[in-house]
Order: structure tokens, then C-alpha cells, then sequence
């Protein structure tokens, strides 16, 4: 049985570096994971101290691991962090205790 992994990775922008140059790696970045076995979704926030969450749902581990080892040798992946605070970067991989899918549904 696999089991859902969540990969988060907190990182801060160099100093100097705009939101407008992170937000010009956001297609590349997101073209890239599409094209990885097991991506299922992700998301990008920031914290009221500037420090940014990078949330990426895999089908399993072994597709986390894979998928960010092509990262960092993908055109996609050396845009992004040539952006980022090296030292400030942390990586977690968590297999996901529980979940609860939700159909999505328009309003009426």
C-alpha cells in the first residue's frame, strides 16, 4: 500500500530578490511537477516574516524523492533556488497520517 507524502520546504528570498522574480518561476516550476509520476497538487505561501512554504502532495515516497532529484538538475528547479536564501531552506517529507479528499462542486 502507498501512502500519501507531503513535501514542504520552507525557504526565504534572497536579499534584493522581488515577489515578481518568484512569481516568474511559478509556471516553469508548476509545468515541471506536472510532468512528474505521482505530483498530485501544490501550493506556495508565505508567513507574516517573509518565510515562504512550498507544499507539494506525492502519491508516495519513492516519487517525492525522485521528483526532487530531477528538480535540482531541471532548468525549472536551478531558477528557483538561484532565487532563494540557500542557508534559510529546509526540506521535510511526512507520510500523511490522515486525509479527507473533497469533491469540489460549483455554488449554486
Amino acid at each position: 500500500m502507498s501512502t500519501t507524502v507531503i513535501e514542504m520546504v520552507s525557504y526565504k528570498l534572497k536579499a534584493g530578490v522581488s515577489k515578481e522574480q518568484l512569481t516568474a518561476t511559478h509556471e516553469k516550476v508548476n509545468a515541471f511537477l506536472q510532468q512528474q509520476a505521482g505530483f498530485m497538487y501544490r501550493s506556495l505561501s508565505e508567513d507574516n516574516d517573509g518565510l515562504l512554504f512550498d507544499v507539494v502532495y506525492w502519491q508516495d515516497m519513492d516519487a517525492a524523492k525522485a521528483a526532487g532529484e530531477q528538480f535540482m538538475a531541471d532548468a525549472a528547479g536551478q531558477a528557483l533556488v538561484a532565487l532563494t536564501d540557500e542557508e534559510s531552506i529546509t526540506m521535510r517529507h511526512m507520510p500523511v497520517l490522515t486525509e479527507t479528499p473533497v469533491a469540489c462542486s460549483s455554488a449554486a
